[in-house]
């Protein structure tokens, strides 16, 4: 393909490097202004990026130090308390800082105080040792052997109240009516059974069953008697009193027992809210205190969670004796695996006393980002187009200054310290992000670098087209010259030949002198024909050409034209026929043109016929036309080639055409001589069986 630029004129060789030196730097200053815009990008990226790490060191030192006033409070508080004073400061502490809920205490027992509950811790009252006692009193063994091995609860309840007789504290005298009223149900004799179960209620509220308060084993078995009986009015006041109780005085949950009898007496009072329909006073206490056990249903899944999560932990730092660092976050998972972030510090040394060694919360996102963070970014300027949020891990939205709604954000950041699943965002006023805020300028260069490749695609194309059609312009001209030379070399041999035959004398006889003088005629008209194609197509293509028109016979300029070509047909073993109409065809032409394509035509018969040598010429006319046809049963013309063998210097490409000699004129010359003439040719082949070329020209009106 190369080869094609050694034909190329020092013109186009000097438009084509102009081309690309216009070009190229074009190209350059695109492809660098491209990488400007991306630059641009990843500047702004880091100045984002940059800002909003200050941003989120701010959020994480104000909420640090909430977390430090805390502590100062803590360290001011005198530890010399009991368990209920603590739970009482722990509510206060919650109401004081709504950063924090869920204050909570560990012992050194790894026991767990909130505000409203406690899971393994000891009581500050010692426990007394009156059921061990109990236990080996005589007649109270006889009434378990009556109540558990014989079924006699009669004889049970005797042996009972004789113990009862000789108790003098309430906590042994609760245990034993427990146990009288216990064996009153077992016989169906519920009626005095709800007796003795409400001299319980009289005994003082510090007294215990187990680990049950004396006052809800009371109204618990109430509750039970009076639904065996249907007295529905008792059983909702004691229903009411125990949940008003449960919820004002909850115990330790280590081993379930306060949760399962707060579950129960909401179950029943829930069944039965119905009836209290009437009393607008009554409803309106339950809707407190069923906000009160919600929160403390909170507290005991919360317990119960650092049960499980955080007590391991703190327990592993006491046997490695890693107490060094005062405060510590970490990350809890619940039930529905939304996550729960916590702090907690190992207490001052004063509150060792009562063997306390931690103190935790749980922060209040809702409050953190309802109230606090924003009061935190009031006093910082991110600029008039620049907005402040906080997402999940998820890229959910938790929080946005003026509580715009944008999900698209420029940059975000981890928080360090605090909340590892929350991020720090920025984002755009209108909600674009990075790649849309530089996306009109990258734009634009993307529209001007594909411009200029596709200028540059458009222009190397033409260039290279111009350049094929200038080599292959080259190579056709060459060939022209070559096939114009051989073209007439023959009839300049013949006439030569002849010429020196005559002058030298050798040819005596006057009839072969003549028939000599008449070879060296009709080729000198054959050369001159040549020329005149080439000199006529020169004067055509630059529009020089001008046609003699004289009102002439067609039928005899034809005759001429044949007569003038026919020792050359003869010559070469062709057999002409004519066929011509008896009268003549006047017509106003160009008569050395119309000769000049009948030549055209009879030479290329010659030229392109096969083995069977035969040329057909004919004159006629019709209504509106003089018609000359010139047939051959020649090598024919492809159909897909008719219409490109008018084209100049075009030459069908078949093996024999190539190899005979010819200028590639000849039909161009003639279709311009016949539009001319306002004329028209036209041509019917058929490969290996011939062409007919037919000419048209209108007849005088």
């Amino acid at each position: 393909m190369l080869e094609i630029f050694r034909y190329l004129t020092s013109k186009s060789k000097i438009l084509l490097i102009g081309f690309v030196l216009i070009l190229a730097p074009i190209a350059i200053i695109s492809y660098m202004s491209m990488q400007s815009v991306n630059q641009k990008a990843e500047n702004l990226k880091l100045n984002y990026t940059g800002t909003i790490r200050l941003v989120r060191d701010k959020l994480e030192n104000g909420i640090l130090k909430l977390e430090e006033n805390l502590y100062n409070q803590i360290a001011e508080y005198s530890s010399d308390q009991n368990t209920q004073e603590f739970q009482e400061w722990l509510g206060e502490l919650e109401k004081k800082d709504s950063a924090f809920q869920y204050l909570f205490l560990v012992n050194n027992e790894m026991g767990l105080l909130s505000s409203m509950i406690s899971s393994n811790w000891s009581n500050d009252n010692t426990r007394n040792n009156t059921e061990e006692k109990l236990l080996l009193h005589a007649d109270f063994k006889k009434a378990e052997e009556a109540e558990f091995r014989q079924k006699n609860c009669v004889e049970a309840i005797r042996y009972y109240k004789r113990v009862l007789d000789t108790i003098k504290d309430n906590q042994g005298k609760a245990f034993v009516l427990a146990r009288i009223g216990r064996c009153y149900y077992k016989s169906g004799n519920f009626e005095k059974g709800i007796v003795e179960y409400k001299k319980l209620l009289d005994i003082d509220n510090e007294s215990n069953i187990g680990n049950v308060p004396t006052k809800v084993v009371a109204l618990s078995q109430l509750s039970t008697g009076y639904s065996k009986i249907n007295r529905n009015q008792q059983l909702m006041i004691t229903n009411l009193q125990l949940y008003r109780y449960l919820i004002e005085n909850s115990w330790d949950i280590f081993g379930g027992d306060y949760p399962f009898y707060l579950n129960s007496v909401t179950s029943e009072i829930q069944g039965q809210r119905k009836l209290y329909a009437t009393n607008d006073s009554i409803l309106e206490e339950l809707d407190t205190l069923n906000n009160k056990k919600n929160k403390i249903n909170n507290q005991i899944e919360f317990i119960k969670l650092l049960e499980q999560n955080l007590i391991p932990e703190i327990e592993a730092e006491l046997n490695r004796k890693n107490l060094s660092e005062t405060q510590k976050h970490k990350i809890l998972k619940n039930d529905s695996e939304s996550e729960i972030q916590i702090g907690y510090f190992w207490l001052p040394a004063s509150f060792l006393s009562n063997d306390l060694i931690i103190m935790g919360y749980q922060f209040n996102e809702n409050y953190l980002l309802s109230k606090q963070i924003p009061e935190m970014l009031s006093t910082v300027e991110l600029g008039k187009d620049v907005l402040l949020g906080i997402i999940d891990k998820k890229d959910s939205l938790l929080f946005i200054q003026n509580g715009e709604s944008i999900t698209d954000y420029l940059v975000t950041e981890n928080f360090k310290l605090l909340f590892e699943s929350w991020k720090v965002a920025f984002f755009n006023k209108d909600g674009q992000t990075i790649e849309e805020l530089v996306g009109k300028e990258k734009n634009l260069y993307r529209i001007l670098i594909g411009g200029i490749i596709l200028l540059m695609l458009i222009g190397l194309v033409v260039i290279i087209r111009a350049v094929i059609h200038e080599s292959e312009m080259a190579r056709i001209k060459s060939e022209f010259v070559s096939n114009v030379s051989h073209e007439l070399k023959t009839p300049l041999a013949l006439i030569r030949m002849f010429g020196e035959t005559l002058d030298s004398g050798i040819v005596s006889d006057e009839k072969k002198r003549k028939e000599f003088y008449g070879i060296i005629r009709t080729e000198s008209e054959r050369l001159t024909h040549l020329i005149n194609n080439v000199l006529d197509f020169s004067k055509m293509d630059t529009g020089r050409k001008k046609y003699n028109f004289v009102k002439a016979d067609l039928v005899q300029v034809v005759r001429n034209s044949v007569e003038a070509y026919k020792f050359h047909i003869r010559e070469n073993g062709f057999e002409i026929t004519g066929e011509f109409p008896d009268e003549s065809i006047m017509l106003n032409i160009d008569k050395d043109s119309i000769s000049q394509s009948v030549l055209n035509l009879l030479s290329n018969a010659v030229k392109y016929s096969d083995k069977t040598k035969y040329i057909k010429i004919k004159v006629s006319k019709d209504e509106t036309s003089a018609i000359i046809s010139v047939s051959d049963k020649g090598i024919g013309i492809p159909k897909i080639e008719m219409k490109k063998i008018f084209e100049k210097f075009y030459r069908v490409s078949n093996e024999q055409v190539q190899e005979s000699k010819g200028t590639g004129l000849g039909l161009t010359l003639t279709k311009q001589i016949v539009e001319a003439h306002d004329g028209e040719i036209n041509v019917e082949s058929e490969p290996g069986k011939g062409s007919r070329f037919t000419i048209k020209i209108p007849l005088l009106n």
